[in-house]
């Protein structure tokens, strides 16, 4: 005799974690819960009962709320409900069936900013893949994310990842249930999940009778005018080279140091003949002294402070001779209109997508605030003055520079990626990256000779930046970041 299986063996069993990284403490009892996280800590004040056994279950792993609730005193479940809310950047949330101990998929929050609000999904409804998803193994299963996602989801068990591999073809949930073996209510909460977090989307047109038979399903995604300039490759790349959009390890983590020995700063010499060359001397370049640009390439970078007022005349002269515009001319090689710059730094056929904004603390002549650069006027426009937005800004660039004091000023050279993607296939990203090289050294060049201080940055929150002067990060957003800040002078007058 076949026994049909309970229908409750059959629901989604909802499971819920903190972040393996995510340290609970509780530093007297019954008192305030602290969790350190690779963000910040946070501070869940004087938790009920409940609440304080949720937090403590769930940094060993997936525990079911019922369970925790189970017995538990009146209004419970709205504070443990309401505690969660308030850290869900902190919580994995995970999927699995009723009766089963190992979840199918777990969404791990990846920025303080990811946020899951669960939408309805129509069972007759196609769906498939972002084309910006991409799955890959880290030999505990498979893992999917995205650049346009805030969310890593993990698959546990082969269902998990033959729905992914499933929603590589546009199909509705209803067909999807002819092929991957889960029960509906499972299916449609896994789908429900995987639309939150972005990498799953649904087609724009109407359900019903108001959709033809024949039309072919359509996405905002495919027709998004942003996201048709990006290649998957390059969003990714760009998201992964800075932070604000992942949580995977950043900047001098010294990974390798166990494992391999590093290499030396010079390469070793290969075998072969040697031919010493000349060096220069004062007189191979003029009768008297060498040029600017070879002292200023000589001299390397100033010693002095970041601290301390510049001048508008000092910033105007910087600007003037790395980033103003000389010329603006059309590409004769274009099927359509397409402008050229002519400017102080190289770029790949004057393409020139980089702007600048400055964000300044102390100049002389201008309020503190962030300003926009304009280089074919050579004016600043100030984009934003909130001190709330500035203190956030500098305190990103303080622990990238590893200052404990604010700079004077700092420019952040932002992207137009469309300007090169309109032009070029496949090397957009790199071309953008090449720019920002040729700009951060015509700048230290400049400040060098005129005898200012400068630091380049290695990275700049990737959401932060954009959101402070009103940007689309995926259609401009920062690329490269210098610190510039008056000299000292050493006392005999002489480096």
């Amino acid at each position: 005799m076949i026994v049909s299986p309970d229908p409750e063996d059959l629901a989604p069993r909802r499971l819920w974690s903190l972040r393996e990284d995510v340290h609970v403490e509780l530093p007297v009892p019954g008192g305030d819960v602290l969790l350190h996280s690779r963000w910040k800590t946070e501070r869940v004040v004087r938790p009920d009962r409940t609440t304080r056994e949720a937090l403590l279950r769930m940094r060993l792993g997936p525990v079911s709320l019922r369970n925790v609730l189970d017995g538990a005193e009146d209004g419970a479940e709205e504070r443990l409900s309401r505690t969660l809310h308030g850290i869900r950047h902190l919580v994995v949330r995970s999927i699995g069936m009723t009766g089963s101990q190992s979840p199918v998929l777990s969404f791990v929050p990846m920025s303080p900013r990811a946020e899951l609000d669960l939408p309805d999904v129509a069972p007759d409804r196609p769906v498939r893949l972002s084309r910006f998803a991409h799955l890959h193994s880290e030999g505990r299963g498979f893992v999917m994310e995205s650049p346009l996602s805030l969310f890593r989801v993990a698959a546990h068990r082969g269902a998990g990842a033959e729905l992914l591999a499933s929603l590589g073809w546009t199909a509705t949930p209803e067909e999807l249930l002819k092929t991957v073996p889960l029960p509906p209510a499972v299916l449609l909460d896994l789908l429900a999940h995987l639309l939150a977090a972005g990498l799953v989307i649904t087609d724009e047109e109407q359900q019903g009778e108001l959709r033809s038979a024949f039309a072919e399903p359509t996405f905002a995604e495919d027709s998004d005018p942003v996201l048709a300039t990006w290649s998957p490759v390059d969003l990714l790349f760009h998201t992964r080279s800075t932070t604000g959009r992942h949580d995977h390890d950043f900047g001098a983590t010294f990974a390798h140091t166990l494992r391999l020995v590093p290499e030396p700063a010079v390469r070793p010499l290969p075998d072969g003949p040697r031919f010493p060359l000349p060096r220069p001397t004062v007189r191979d370049t003029t009768a008297d002294a060498p040029s600017p640009l070879a002292a200023a390439l000589d001299a390397g970078p100033r010693e002095g402070s970041a601290v301390g007022e510049l001048t508008m005349t000092q910033i105007g002269e910087l600007l003037h001779r790395s980033l103003r515009v000389r010329s603006v001319s059309t590409d004769p090689a274009a099927p359509a209109a397409y402008q050229v710059s002519d400017r102080p730094y190289t770029s790949i056929s004057g393409s020139h997508p980089l702007e600048a904004y400055l964000t300044v603390t102390h100049c002389a002549g201008l309020p503190p605030g962030i300003f926009h650069y304009d280089p074919a006027e050579h004016r600043l426009t100030l984009v934003n003055g909130d001190q709330a937005d500035l203190a956030e800004i500098l305190t990103c660039i303080r622990a990238a520079a590893g200052l404990t004091a604010t700079p004077s000023v700092t420019i952040t050279l932002t992207a137009r990626f469309p300007r090169v993607s309109w032009k070029f296939s496949a090397l957009g990203y790199a071309l953008v990256l090449r720019d920002t090289g040729a700009a951060l050294q015509t700048l230290a060049l400049v400040a060098a000779a005129m005898g200012l201080t400068t630091a380049v940055l290695g990275n700049s929150d990737l959401d932060l930046a954009p959101r402070t002067v009103g940007l689309d990060w995926r259609s401009e957003s920062p690329v490269g970041q210098l610190i510039i800040g008056p000299s000292r002078a050493p006392a005999d007058g002489h480096r």
